[in-house]
């Protein structure tokens, strides 16, 4: 895999190249039709790789997992340093180098971490080539031989597709807030740099309901309220938090309240966002989904289990003793899932799901890290045990991190913000799928497998419980559910 962390590492130096010469992305010039065109020109670029990739070697070194791992690792690093530091949001006119700013605190503008992100989309394109036309010459009519590359088709492709459109798609999403006070229609909404926005409809608070819990906290907040469209239209409805409103386009959310006047507040604070290119986006975590379930489905031994717990009862049962132990461990230091006072976030239908299906991949995660610490102390240095509870738990990994994507958009209107949990999630994903990767390599080394393991499940912790001790995540974070919402 050495050329494969030379071209990372050359990235890396040409993005510097460009950070020292030109400045950060400036990501609001990539508005609508620009963006549209540098999508078609990209995926004209990934066709025409794979078109020469037999002529031209370092075309065919694109879809292969000897690109993928360098590329997958630097992506972990760069991300991680991300974690570690403070994001802050550039100017609309971004300088090369800003008074007091540093390049690390502007990772989504910084060339390497842009062009990292980029090379892995270049390798995804390459591979949801390559499996769809192995897929398409599949002769085997049987169910079997066609999961396997469908299910690398799904999880490829819905990557691709949510990471391309939701990067370009950036510049055209608008997210505006308006103050809406009692029996005053509203036009205007306020931009994130205060400039003002005539919107195409009116809206006027007809009331602010609030119910708290016995220690003051409030356990449900909303706004009644009335809009009124240019059509002469009137709609009645109520806003809260978990349950926004559409119209014509626009999403609108609960955000706000006056805190001191509490459920006397005379006025409610909405946010308005529209994005255009969400369809496309929400079709490429479905993808996802149905990936990472077809995933989960197939790596779970079934009937090889059974028969491995008859032969070898006792190993079975020392398995089946780590892995609840471990959930008895998750289950006990996740203290949000026994709390009787849940902030309105956290009253969602996705609460249940996205927790769950973290609960089990961290008792998963948990067991094949003690399994493989286990096995490098007694110097076997063999992974062939681990596959599968890697797999499931890297499944249900993406299926909680999707869920709590779905489950952001109707709470906050954006499904994925580079929040420090967010980021750590990632982080702790990538991670996951570098083992992933590494593993299916005939010759991969297993002891460097099983190392690569505990350094993810070191990560998962971060992710986990670490977070609430960075520096950098400390009043950055929406993921901190003590405070009033």
């Amino acid at each position: 895999m050495k050329e494969g962390f030379l071209i990372g590492g050359g990235l890396i130096i040409a993005g510097l190249m460009l950070e020292l010469s030109s400045g950060p992305v400036d990501w609001n010039a990539f508005r609508w039709p620009v963006n549209g065109i540098v999508l078609a020109g990209f995926l004209a670029l990934i066709t025409i790789i794979f078109l020469l990739r037999k002529r031209v070697h370092g075309f065919q070194f694109i879809g292969t997992y000897k690109a993928a791992i360098p590329a997958l690792v630097y992506a972990v690093v760069l991300t991680i340093v991300m974690g570690l530091t403070r994001q802050e949001s550039l100017t609309p006119n971004p300088s090369p180098m800003g008074e007091g700013s540093l390049w690390i605190n502007h990772m989504l503008n910084f060339w390497p971490f842009v062009l990292t992100y980029v090379y892995i989309a270049v390798i995804l394109g390459q591979v949801v080539l390559i499996k769809m036309k192995g897929f398409l010459k599949l002769q085997n009519n049987s169910l079997t031989s066609h999961l396997s590359p469908l299910t690398s088709i799904l999880s490829h492709l819905g990557l691709f597709l949510a990471m391309t459109t939701a990067t370009l798609g950036n510049a055209d999403m608008q997210r505006l807030k308006m103050i809406t006070m009692k029996g005053e229609p509203e036009w205007r909404a306020l931009t994130s740099q205060q400039q003002i926005v005539q919107m195409p409809f009116a809206i006027e608070l007809k009331d602010f309901i609030m119910e708290t819990y016995d220690d003051g906290m409030p356990r449900r907040f909303a706004s009644d309220i009335q809009i009124l469209t240019k059509s002469d239209k009137s709609i009645q409805t109520t806003v809260e938090v978990n349950k926004p409103v559409e119209v014509d386009g626009w999403k609108i959310y609960q955000n706000g309240y006056d805190t001191q006047m509490g459920a006397m507040s005379q006025y409610s604070i909405l946010e308005l966002i529209s994005d255009p290119w969400l369809p496309l986006v929400y079709m490429g975590i479905y993808m996802m989904l149905a990936g990472a379930l077809l995933m989960m489905l197939r790596a779970i031994p079934w009937r090889q289990s059974v028969q491995q717990a008859r032969k070898h009862p006792k190993t079975a049962f020392l398995l089946g003793a780590v892995i609840a132990a471990c959930f008895f461990c998750v289950h006990h230091f996740m203290p949000i899932l026994h709390s009787d006072t849940l902030v309105p976030a956290l009253q969602s239908p996705w609460f249940k799901p996205h927790i769950i299906a973290y609960m089990l991949a961290y008792t998963l995660m948990a067991s094949a890290a003690v399994i493989a610490l286990f096995q490098l102390v007694r110097g076997m240095g063999k992974d062939d045990s681990l596959t599968p509870i890697v797999f499931v738990g890297i499944s249900l990994i993406t299926i909680g991190m999707l869920f709590g994507a779905l489950w952001a958009k109707e709470a906050w209107g954006h499904y994925w913000s580079w929040d420090p949990k967010e980021t750590w999630a990632a982080i702790t994903w990538f991670a996951y799928l570098v083992y992933v990767h590494y593993r299916q390599i005939p010759t991969h080394r297993p002891k460097l497998a099983l190392w690569v393991l505990l350094i993810s499940f070191v990560l998962l912790q971060m992710c986990w419980w670490g977070i609430n001790y960075l520096p950098s995540a400390q009043g950055a974070s929406v993921h901190v559910y003590n405070m009033p919402s």
